[in-house]
């Protein structure tokens, strides 16, 4: 039997790789329901991630951040009523299906689930249109890959919230809240529970060291003098009891899809 050329030997490695990624994403891309769940109806949306039931229950979508309704005479940001309008749409006076978190509540005790419409994610059908920006939040991350492919789709075609610049330079935060930043990593470090990576400027990103599967795929420590990607929300650390040397703003990471190589 003729031995196969090297060359050939690769395209074909190549080719299944492509292969597998396209089979893995189309199945990401159905974000199958999860767990139990339980029919609801919407009462009134709130935002773009925000439903108020007709039982009473706030509910929070997971796995998606939508950009803020202007509140007391502020401005929305980009996209905010185009994505609560979009929810309106998907969600009004239709039978729904819920299903709830791992972990079902979040500190403002709004209850935490997926939002099924005749098989469909609504959480990644939003995502898909551009209408916000996909999280990793342990432990209810079951629909994590759906919803990053959703995103894929609206990043390549530069919809909605990815039709300008899609990250800030660390350079240039200056406040805390929701962002996605890029930089450089100019050292990693060890101190207490955490990695620290600081990024050129006043932001250092914070990832804890248990070796947990949720991080465990980040290689904190082959990190220093690369570019990468994080997002979350930014903490503003208080002046006052700021320690000298030490950065202003904190990014924690808490799962590998939010700490990437752009």
């Amino acid at each position: 039997m003729l031995a196969m050329p090297d060359t050939r030997k690769a395209l074909l490695r190549g080719a299944f790789f492509i292969v597998c990624l396209s089979v893995q994403s189309v199945f990401a891309d159905t974000c199958s329901q999860v767990g139990d769940s339980e029919p609801v109806l919407v009462r009134h949306v709130i935002d773009g991630d925000t439903l108020e039931l007709r039982d009473g229950r706030r509910l929070r979508l997971i796995g998606i951040n939508t950009p803020e309704i202007g509140r007391r005479g502020e401005a929305s940001e980009p996209f905010a009523q185009a994505a609560r309008r979009r929810l309106q749409q998907l969600t009004e006076a239709q039978p729904l299906l819920l299903s709830v978190g791992g972990d079902p509540k979040d500190h403002y005790g709004r209850t935490l689930g997926h939002l099924f419409a005749s098989g469909t994610n609504i959480e990644a059908q939003l995502l898909r249109e551009g209408l916000g920006y996909a999280l990793a939040v342990p432990p209810n991350i079951d629909l994590v890959e759906c919803h990053a492919a959703a995103e894929r789709v609206a990043r390549q075609g530069s919809l909605g919230v990815w039709e300008g610049a899609a990250s800030t330079p660390a350079s240039q935060v200056s406040s805390g809240g929701f962002q996605i930043v890029r930089g450089r990593v100019q050292s990693v470090s060890k101190a207490g529970k955490f990695y620290w990576l600081e990024l050129d400027g006043p932001l250092v990103l914070r990832i804890a060291q248990r070796e947990t599967d949720y991080v465990r795929a980040i290689p904190v420590e082959q990190l220093a003098g690369k570019d990468v990607e994080a997002r979350g929300w930014v903490i503003d650390r208080d002046r006052g009891q700021l320690k000298p040397g030490h950065k202003p703003f904190i990014l924690p990471i808490e799962h590998s899809f939010m700490l990437q190589r752009p």
